[in-house]
């Protein structure tokens, strides 16, 4: 990579954060109800940085757990209905629906039903995480080279050969875009659970310093979510390139 190409890289996002802190500083000096101030956030993180670390635990728990009990059962799915392409018409309306479902009607109603534990966040955080992961892996395994399968076919390979041999390989690129989403949309929708009869986690944290107009409390709540979901993107990528380069 070249030093110009080096530079635009780190320059621009260097510029577009100094612009945005610049205008932070702004909106908070001109309206300290709407925004606080830019150096009162790492100063209530230093100053309770357990505090912080304890709720993001429990928010990854319920992300992580979401996400891979989504990513599972639509894998699981996506392959049934590629090799019983019947089912697809009956899988993708319910899926469809349950994606245009708001996690905020849902998440009252799996508290009435599982009580205040950990269960409903982790719930809401698979279904955020279940259609993305549908979606790409069903195009993923029906986007395959025909010559390929027809020589797989004249072969006599059998399902199982067809499916590891060609339509994993050949879908790498579209399940690894679709745990990407299924990432960030398992992280949101763990947050937001977390909105509705949660005592803990970065959403209960949110809605507590909302609550109390704590809003140096309620942006670094905000910003670490961001921060780990990128960080989580970023090891979802990391990983991709080095398995669709081997």
């Amino acid at each position: 990579m070249s030093a110009r190409r080096v530079a635009l890289a780190v320059g621009a996002p260097a510029a577009l954060l100094l612009l945005l802190g610049l205008l932070w500083s702004w909106t908070a000096s001109a309206n300290p109800s709407v925004l606080p101030p830019l150096a009162s956030l790492p100063a209530e993180l230093a100053a309770r940085p357990d505090f912080y670390v304890r709720n993001l635990g429990h928010t990854l728990v319920s992300a992580l757990s979401g996400f891979g009990i989504g990513v599972g059962a639509a894998l699981l799915l996506a392959i049934a209905v590629v090799h019983a392409p019947v089912l697809r018409s009956a899988v993708l309306p319910v899926a469809l629906l349950l994606n245009v479902t708001p996690v905020v009607a849902i998440a009252p109603a799996l508290v009435v039903a599982f009580g205040f534990t950990q269960v409903p966040n982790i719930v809401v955080a698979a279904l955020t995480a279940f259609f993305p992961m549908l979606i790409n892996a069903l195009a993923g395994f029906r986007n395959v080279d025909r010559g390929s399968l027809e020589v797989f076919r004249s072969m006599a390979a059998s399902r199982t050969d067809v499916f590891l041999r060609l339509r994993l390989p050949s879908s790498l690129r579209y399940l690894f875009a679709g745990a990407r989403l299924s990432a960030s949309a398992a992280m949101v929708g763990a947050i937001v659970s977390e909105f509705t009869g949660s005592t803990r986690g970065l959403g209960a944290t949110i809605v507590t310093a909302t609550t109390y107009l704590n809003l140096p409390q309620m942006w670094v709540a905000i910003l670490v979510s961001a921060l780990v979901s990128l960080a989580l993107l970023g090891l979802i990528g990391l990983v991709e390139r080095i398995v669709v380069r081997w």
